[in-house]
């Protein structure tokens, strides 16, 4: 009987404390799924996220959690073709047309030329936050893209 008392007391104590100290972070496999969804949504169309590894990562305050990662990508197109399906695509208005040709500008200046296939390395600093409905990204503090073809 003493012995049913005491595990149900650590049983007790246990899941009381877990309740109290609850989750600080987002757990590896939630960064790395919700980071592919992201890198995905950022480049559409253009890469396709294979592998993210966490770096390094650290709390700014029980809410808000900065994951360092790498995360490889894989082109889906070159850059010359993803902009040539862009200028053609009457769907777009002329103002998000102008918008994507001012981010192709940018992306020509800080990647690699690339072709379809190719694997680039890119390095991300996102930034997750605690909500009601658990851990979500919130954006990216820093984005650099490495000069490194894999």
């Amino acid at each position: 009987m003493m012995k049913k008392l005491s595990i149900f007391s650590l049983l007790f104590a246990a899941l009381l404390l877990s309740g109290c100290l609850g989750l600080t972070q987002p757990t590896d496999s939630d960064i790395e799924a919700m980071a592919k969804d992201k890198f995905n949504q950022e480049f559409r169309g253009l890469f396709l996220a294979d592998t993210v590894v966490k770096d390094n990562g650290y709390k700014k305050n029980d809410t808000n959690y900065v994951a360092e990662l790498t995360i490889t990508g894989t082109a889906q197109r070159s850059l010359d073709e993803y902009a040539r399906e862009i200028m053609q695509d009457s769907s777009i208005s002329p103002m998000d047309r102008m918008k994507q040709t001012f981010g192709i500008g940018v992306l020509k200046m800080t990647l690699p030329e690339f072709e379809q296939g190719d694997r680039i390395d890119f390095t991300r600093n996102y930034l997750f936050i605690k909500t009601d409905n658990g851990w979500m990204i919130k954006g990216t503090l820093e984005e650099k893209e490495s000069e490194s073809l894999i």
